[in-house]
């Protein structure tokens, strides 16, 4: 491959990688916690939670897909060709298995009289919400040191 063609995609991986992170940085430590601290109810931070999260997760979906090309045109090793992959699948059973079963009940967690059972539901749900995002996070901080490694490595030369 060219220098300018490997240049390109070493700066496609930073973009997207860059991108995501702080996209998820910025939704777990500044959104998320405005939106429940400064909006009237939990009902209706989820309601502007809930699309910024899907907007998070369908990056996340071809983000990943995007990686695992790039990774496999560069070369790359195993981990980072089979770490992309995994990412929209998390992505995707966050926002079309969990996020979909949490808006289903959160009528019913939050209305009057919430539903304890629908609330119980709504904590098990969010749980594992929280949980495939962090871990999503973790594993996108991963594949950024795989990268800037690799990076650094390939500059020094054989």
């Amino acid at each position: 491959m060219t220098r300018a063609g490997e240049a390109l995609l070493s700066g496609a991986t930073i973009c997207l990688l860059g991108g995501w992170v702080g996209a998820l940085l910025l939704f777990s430590v500044v959104v998320a916690p405005t939106a429940f601290q400064v909006l009237p109810g939990p009902e209706v931070a989820g309601k502007l939670v809930g699309p910024v999260l899907r907007s998070l997760n369908l990056y996340g979906a071809l983000a990943g897909l995007a990686l695992a090309a790039i990774a496999r045109i560069r070369g790359r090793g195993f981990v980072a060709l089979a770490l992309p992959p995994m990412l929209p699948v998390l992505c995707l059973i966050s926002q079309f298995g969990i996020t979909a079963s949490i808006e289903e009940i959160r009528p019913l967690a939050f209305g009057q009289p919430p539903d304890t059972a629908a609330l119980a539901r709504f904590g098990q749900l969010h749980a594992a919400s929280v949980a495939i995002f962090g871990l999503v996070g973790i594993l996108a901080l991963v594949l950024v040191g795989i990268h800037a490694r690799a990076d650094v490595l390939s500059r020094r030369g054989p």
